[in-house]
């Protein structure tokens, strides 16, 4: 019998639990439901700045009055501080210029975008002042050099045909007199790409770190590529024209890479080789060198790379 009226009064007491429960919601609801006006800070972001501009004080404060509902002051109060903001971009707005890069435009803008924040209507939103000032100054410029990054795993005997190029090769940058001063060249993102075996042609960004700004954000990067091939010439090594000697060997043997499109073009007179005669008094062997060579290949190996020499009295 005890038992039966413990288990009684735990079923009373569970259901006066729920009642409170729904009561409690319902009353939320209801004040949720209720209309209140109250002030609230917003921060203002510009975006959309022209690249040659900066603007002071990004993010400033505006205190507004919205008048809405319970419901839609939750969408405000659980949103951490740093995102209750509202972006402005300068390329839709109409602002006009004053005195001392001072900058204004009219507050309805502002009124609108919270009304959009807040899934409320402008009307419902109240701006003490009518109009909103910003400050907004010109930056430092310079033009520099776009450097085209790559990465590229070749196929054998594949690569490089000259040095990547940038279209366009150059871009204006923004940003204080010291930064924009050390800035020579701007890099782009890396280019990667693997079993590379004919020339490439795609976009790159623009790697610009956060104290510069530009309004260029991508460039067209071409690389060419080439299938290489290995050759060798013989060059007879030149005399000083000041000096009688005998060399020994007197000429030698260029070893080279060349792309296969310029094999047929490269012959021993492409080069020129001479002897290093700079310490020709302290040594029984003189270096060989190479005065002239074309642009387009990459020299291997000279053989020999000293030779013998004895001089003839005149």
């Amino acid at each position: 019998m005890a038992k039966e009226e413990h288990s009684q009064n735990i079923r009373h007491l569970s259901v006066m639990i729920m009642f409170i429960m729904v009561a409690a919601l319902l009353w939320l609801i209801i004040k949720l439901s209720d209309t209140y006006t109250v002030t609230v800070p917003f921060a203002i972001h510009y975006v959309d700045i022209p690249a040659s501009q900066l603007v002071q004080d990004n993010d400033e404060e505006v205190r507004v009055t919205v008048t809405t509902t319970g419901f839609k002051l939750l969408n405000y109060y659980f949103r951490s501080k740093k995102h209750r903001k509202i972006n402005i971009s300068l390329k839709d707005t109409k602002y006009k210029a004053h005195e001392h890069d001072v900058y204004s435009y009219n507050s309805k803008l502002v009124a609108e975008k919270i009304g959009e924040y807040m899934a409320s209507n402008a009307g419902d939103i109240s701006i003490s002042d009518d109009v909103q000032y910003f400050t907004m100054s010109r930056l430092a410029s310079k033009k520099v050099r776009v450097i085209p990054e790559t990465n590229l795993i070749f196929d054998q005997q594949y690569n490089y045909y000259g040095d990547p190029s940038a279209t366009p090769d150059s871009i204006t940058i923004y940003g204080s007199v010291d930064d924009v001063s050390g800035t020579d060249e701007i890099k782009t993102k890396v280019i990667s790409r693997k079993n590379v075996n004919k020339s490439i042609v795609t976009k790159a960004k623009i790697d610009i770190n956060d104290k510069l700004k530009t309004d260029v954000n991508e460039v067209e990067v071409s690389v060419n590529v080439e299938k290489y091939t290995e050759s060798e010439v013989v060059v007879p090594i030149t005399i000083p024209a000041d000096l009688q000697m005998h060399l020994y060997p007197n000429k030698v043997t260029v070893r080279y890479i060349v792309a296969m499109k310029d094999y047929a073009i490269i012959n021993n007179l492409s080069f020129k080789a001479v002897v290093d005669t700079n310490n020709m008094f302290f040594n029984d062997v003189l270096p060989v060198k190479m005065e002239l060579r074309p642009n387009n290949i990459q020299i291997i190996s000279l053989n020999p790379k000293e030779v013998e020499y004895i001089i003839v009295q005149q």
